[in-house]
């Protein structure tokens, strides 16, 4: 099954010569796809069918026509859990683990990772998505698709682009200014191509400011072919709406799923009739082909399902596990002395019910079930009795406060499931469904050595959270969740995630709330650039918890960092060493975060634009035992100091048709001709902590900037 992706398939390819040899019916057929999963075969030319799978939190491979996946897949944590392990080498181990379980099922291109970014509490696919953060989000995107393309199956990064929301997704339109589009929404995307080298790219249900994406000439020719160079595969979401001329003329290759809509005989159709030429039609049935060829798909067609449950890979997605919940607050209850308990009592819905994955198109059938409970019960024995309420049910939080009055601990796990978060809907409040908040805080009050472990793909209401003495966020963490989670219930391991989004207040706190979701076929991002964290500094408005934050077992110091040069010029990097030491006296992990603040943030710069606080450029995590010290090394381009101006070559001509010079004062001293990446000259401060509001040091480094754009061949930091 082993398999290695071509980098690149030279021009004078197979599949070039292929597409010479096809006729236009046959072209027209392979950009679309034949049923759920396959495109077209072509046996005149023995040209086999090319298999795809969804694959955020496994590979499904094949399924019922109700959606459900034919045979069991390995389950790892979802997008939201994996990016709070903020551990780009862990995705990857997971990543090609679910890679390894897609050639299983004979699929060669896997529908992952989902870069969507955690816009508001409520998107239904939060879930699946890593992060609030662009930076964060396409570091781990890079090392997924890495890690996918590595073991020979192409990565598809999705969707492009504003995605977040569920809410007449088909039809509403996601109204984002350009500037807000390049810095936060199409970040992770450019990563994806132009670092990552992504094989295939899947566009969004929803309109851009007031166009399908599929259609989107500006985004699909423009910005992803012409300025980032990519040279793969476009497909359609599946069932995503598609005008068969504009399409194709924007530069989308493949409609799924089949039977054919607006590609197929329609687009062979539109090429007869001259609204498409021929040439196009090439492009696209030879990036189908291009695809096929890189992953070894041409000589091989899709064969039985044969996925393996394998010992390695329980192992990993429970370290996965482990390494992806957080630690939100810890009074001196955590970790548990096992030796010490002789009875407990375990209640919340979620303790018999975990929610490993979302709902939707990442929910996959995992090999086995284990539940918190089973194997709290399992990993204590005979010495511990381990009494279970759930606590639902008229007196279910009476009782449960009974009982917890007389146990050694109380372990509350709570949270929601796939019917509450779940692709095609939206979630309708924040709070914990049911009466979960009061048998929260029933038991709280009752025992106040309460435990409460939030089960969750995205943020809930925590109205209780200073009445119980540890707090733990368990996002939907895969097949081996409730092993993990004991794991670090008993200490046996550190909590090692760390906060992807932040945990607001209230709902109304939310940078997007009136803006969340469509009104009159309108999402308007409202917010712009203050995404996340760079909303509630920017607004001094409280957190719950803030981006980042997440507690160990043990303690760190973070050092004072130390830069490689105190200037950066244009075409230079900066280096940031960064010392880290343990010490406390059980091993655990660490994660340095580095913020960029550029001068006057917070507040609107010469060119009226309003710059946030601070924004996360680079981060590490590192691994320590007891007393041990290493020192971690960060690196910044000068994208990392850029903001994007959208330009207003216009303003020169108004302000030539004035009759006479006025000064008033009124505008702004600062206007460009030309849109794209730029550096403003001056001191920015680098804050290095270990969340956005936990910055232990700060330096300072003074950039050049200048009046042209930086070079779009440079790379993205």
């Amino acid at each position: 099954m082993a398999a290695t992706v071509r980098p690149e398939v030279p021009a004078a390819s197979r599949a070039a010569a292929l597409v010479g040899r096809l006729t236009l019916d046959e072209k027209a057929a392979l950009t679309a796809g034949v049923d759920s999963w396959h495109t077209a075969v072509i046996p005149r030319l023995g040209i086999p069918a090319l298999r795809l799978s969804d694959g955020p939190s496994g590979a499904r491979g094949d399924t019922s026509p109700q959606g459900v996946p034919r045979t069991p897949s390995i389950c790892i944590p979802s997008g939201t859990a994996l990016g709070a392990t903020w551990d780009p080498d862990l995705v990857a181990e997971a990543a090609a683990a679910v890679a390894r379980q897609a050639l299983e099922k004979g699929a060669r291109v896997l529908l992952a990772p989902t870069v969507n970014l955690h816009r508001h509490p409520l998107w239904g696919r939060n879930f699946e998505a890593f992060s609030e953060d662009p930076v964060l989000t396409a570091r781990l995107a890079v090392a997924y698709i890495r890690a996918v393309q590595g073991a020979g199956v192409a990565a598809t990064v999705k969707h492009l682009v504003g995605n977040e929301s569920e809410f007449e997704r088909n039809t509403a339109s996601s109204d984002i200014d350009e500037r807000t589009l390049r810095e936060l929404y199409l970040l992770p995307f450019e990563h994806a191509v132009r670092v990552a080298g992504v094989l295939a790219v899947m566009t969004s249900y929803n309109r851009v400011n007031g166009c399908h994406v599929p259609d989107d000439a500006r985004l699909l020719a423009g910005v992803l072919r012409g300025e980032w160079g990519f040279r793969g595969l476009v497909m359609t979401d599946w069932f995503g709406l598609s005008r068969t001329a504009e399409a194709a003329r924007a530069g989308l290759d493949l409609e799924m799923p089949g039977p054919a809509r607006s590609y197929g005989p329609a687009l062979a159709a539109a090429v007869r009739a001259g609204e498409v030429e021929e040439a196009r039609l090439d492009d696209a049935a030879r990036h189908v082909l291009e695809l096929q060829e890189r992953v070894g798909g041409l000589d091989a067609p899709p064969g039985e399902e044969a996925p393996l449950d394998r010992p390695e890979d329980r192992a990993l997605t429970r370290r996965c596990a482990a390494a992806s919940i957080v630690l939100l607050a810890n009074r001196g209850l955590l970790p548990l002395d096992a030796g010490a308990l002789r009875r407990i009592l375990v209640v919340g819905p979620n303790a018999t019910r975990p929610a490993i994955t979302g709902g939707g198109s990442a929910l996959v059938v995992p090999h086995y079930r284990l539940t918190p409970l089973q194997v709290l019960r399992d990993r204590l024995g005979p010495g511990c009795e381990v009494v279970h309420e759930e606590g639902a049910g008229e007196g279910g939080i009476r009782r449960a406060a009974e009982l917890a009055r007389g146990a050694d601990a109380v372990i509350a796990v709570v949270g929601t499931d796939p019917d509450v978060e779940g692709e095609s809907f939206d979630r309708v409040s924040m709070d914990l469904p049911g009466d979960q908040d009061a048998l929260v805080s029933s038991v709280c009050g009752a025992n106040p050595r309460t435990v409460v472990v939030v089960n969750s793909g995205a943020p809930v209401s925590l109205p209780w959270r200073e009445g119980c003495a540890a707090l733990l966020q368990c996002y939907f963490a895969g097949q081996e969740l409730s092993s993990a989670l004991v794991d670090v219930l008993l200490g046996e391991a550190d909590p090692g995630g760390r906060l992807p989004t932040t945990l607001p207040v209230r709902l109304e706190h939310a940078p997007a709330f009136g803006s969340f979701p469509s009104e009159s076929s309108h999402v308007r991002y409202a917010e712009g650039p203050l995404i996340g964290y760079r909303w509630y500094e920017a607004r001094h408005l409280p957190v719950a918890f803030p981006f980042g934050h997440g507690l160990s077992y043990t303690t760190f110091e973070i050092g004072p960092p130390k830069l490689s040069a105190t200037t950066l010029g244009p075409g230079e990097r900066l280096r940031v060493t960064v010392p880290v030491r343990n010490t406390g006296g059980r091993s655990g992990s660490e994660v340095v975060q580095l913020y960029v603040a550029p001068p006057g943030g917070g507040r609107r710069d010469p060119g009226g634009r309003l710059r946030p606080v601070k924004e996360l450029r680079a981060f590490a995590k590192v691994h320590l035992a007891p007393g041990q010290a290493a020192e971690v090394e960060l690196e910044l381009g000068e994208r990392a100091f850029a903001y994007w101006d959208v330009a207003d070559a216009d303003w020169f001509a108004l302000q030539a048709r004035h009759p006479v010079s006025v000064t008033h004062g009124h505008d702004a001293p600062l206007h460009r001709e030309r849109a794209g990446w730029y550096v403003d000259p001056g001191v920015h401060r680098l804050l290095v902590g270990r969340s956005s509001a936990d910055i232990a040091h700060a330096a300072e480094v003074s950039v050049s900037g200048g009046g042209e754009p930086l070079d779009p061949s440079l790379p993205p930091d």
